[in-house]
C-alpha cells in the first residue's frame, strides 16, 4: 500500500481518548486538556492549556517507541502542531508494519529519521 494511502487510511482511524471523557481534566503538564485523540495502532496526543510550564503543551506518545512534550505561546500554535503531530505518527506506525524479519539497515535509518522529523516539529 502506498505511504499516502496508509496515511489517510490510518488518520481517519483517530478517535478521543477515553471517549472524550478526559477533555477538561488535569494533564501530565498540570493543564487542562483541550484536545486528547488516540490512535488504534498504538499512539496518543493531547493538548493542555494552562499547565504549569507554557500557556500550551502537547503531549505525544507512541507506545513502546518514544513520549515527547512540546511547548507553545498560543494555542493555534498548539492546534497546528497538533495536527503535524497526528500525520507524522501515522508515518512511524505504517513503518512498524513491515515484518521484523524484513527490518534491515534501510528501514532503521527511515525510523531514525522520522524520529528526528518528529521531534524538530514546533
Amino acid at each position: 500500500m502506498p505511504e499516502k494511502q496508509v496515511t489517510q487510511h490510518r488518520q481517519s482511524a483517530w478517535i478521543d481518548f477515553d471517549k472524550g471523557r478526559s477533555i477538561g481534566t488535569k494533564g501530565s503538564e498540570e493543564g487542562k486538556i483541550i484536545r486528547d485523540e488516540e490512535h488504534p495502532f498504538g499512539a496518543r496526543v493531547t493538548l493542555e492549556g494552562k499547565g504549569h510550564i507554557a500557556p500550551f503543551s502537547i503531549t505525544l506518545g507512541i507506545y513502546g517507541l518514544m513520549f515527547h512534550t512540546e511547548f507553545f505561546s498560543t494555542l493555534d500554535e498548539g492546534q497546528r502542531c497538533f495536527e503535524l503531530y497526528k500525520e507524522k505518527t501515522e508515518v512511524i506506525l505504517a513503518l512498524f508494519e513491515i515484518d521484523e524479519t524484513e527490518r534491515d539497515a534501510n528501514w532503521r535509518a527511515k525510523q531514525n529519521q522520522l524520529m528526528d522529523e518528529i521531534m524538530a516539529i514546533q
